[in-house]
């Protein structure tokens, strides 16, 4: 399917955590939050590729990088096939591998770290039954205690010794595997626009076969002051990079981000992506 032709800005809805809820709990196997606690807000979504000037990760929290991937494009099927939760195979440790560079050569992160996995979500539109789907509220992965608790267990999964660090911070990647135009891409908020106030603490459970966890995350309330973002026709050869947690400005909330529905699309092609966290050790 040929790409559309970009907008500059469209009008999107935004699915965000109901302003009354002052915190959630939410269950993996539940995971799809219905209008008891989501609400949707008609926002403006500027498309980074026709902007004068793009946005950037010093200045919004957030960038697009050109950065093709062999392993998305040669050893797809391996990358999508279905795994157990919270598992990691050499097929993930090849993608780390090769998309570490563009991430220290962005930052000038000392040294940069995966998390413990990458992860595949698909629209509901491709029908994939068992693998993840687009988030549905805008949010952040984790609050400050959650990223230290992930940054130690990175830290102890290292296989070399890691020099003394003054800060950490934590990028995320976000990758499309099917063509554009895509019926649910990644919005991104400027973090200079996200207040405290505007955050929600959640729970986010997950029962594993290895035990439970419970991730420590954040959602958002609604606020006119949030300026969004995304990227049009985005392809494989595409990489988003946004901040999810720096300790250099902890107290302030980072890249918010959430999928939405572009209704500006004519027969879309059903989302695939991969989405993987690093952590940015800093001297």
């Amino acid at each position: 399917m040929p790409a559309r032709s970009p907008a500059e800005t469209i009008a999107a809805e935004i699915p965000y955590l109901r302003s009354e809820l002052r915190s959630v709990h939410v269950e993996y196997e539940s995971r799809i939050l219905d209008e008891r606690t989501v609400e949707r807000r008609s926002m403006p979504v500027r498309d980074g590729r026709t902007a004068a000037v793009s946005p950037s990760l010093e200045r919004e929290g957030l960038e697009l990088v050109s950065w093709p991937s062999l392993i998305a494009r040669e050893r797809l099927d391996e990358l999508i096939a279905q795994k157990p939760l919270l598992t990691m195979r050499p097929i993930e440790f090849d993608y780390w591998a090769e998309t570490i560079p563009v991430i220290r050569a962005r930052t000038g992160a000392r040294d940069v770290l995966p998390l413990h996995a990458s992860t595949v979500r698909y629209s509901e539109k491709a029908n994939r039954d068992g693998m993840m789907t687009p988030a549905g509220w805008a949010h952040l992965d984790y609050d400050a205690d959650e990223a230290a608790i992930q940054l130690r267990e990175t830290l102890e999964r290292n296989e070399r010794e890691v020099a003394p660090f003054s800060r950490y911070v934590l990028y995320q990647t976000w990758r499309v595997l099917s063509d554009p135009p895509q019926d649910f891409p990644l919005a991104i908020c400027d973090w200079r626009t996200v207040a405290p106030a505007d955050i929600v603490p959640l729970e986010y459970h997950v029962g594993t076969d290895g035990g439970d966890v419970t991730y420590r995350s954040q959602g958002s309330r609604y606020s006119d002051r949030h300026e969004w973002w995304y990227f049009s026709n985005l392809t494989v050869d595409d990489l988003l990079l946004f901040v999810g947690f720096d300790s250099s400005r902890s107290d302030a909330p980072s890249s918010l981000h959430v999928s939405f529905e572009d209704p500006t699309v004519h027969d879309p092609v059903p989302r695939a992506s991969i989405e993987t966290r690093f952590f940015g050790l800093f001297d």
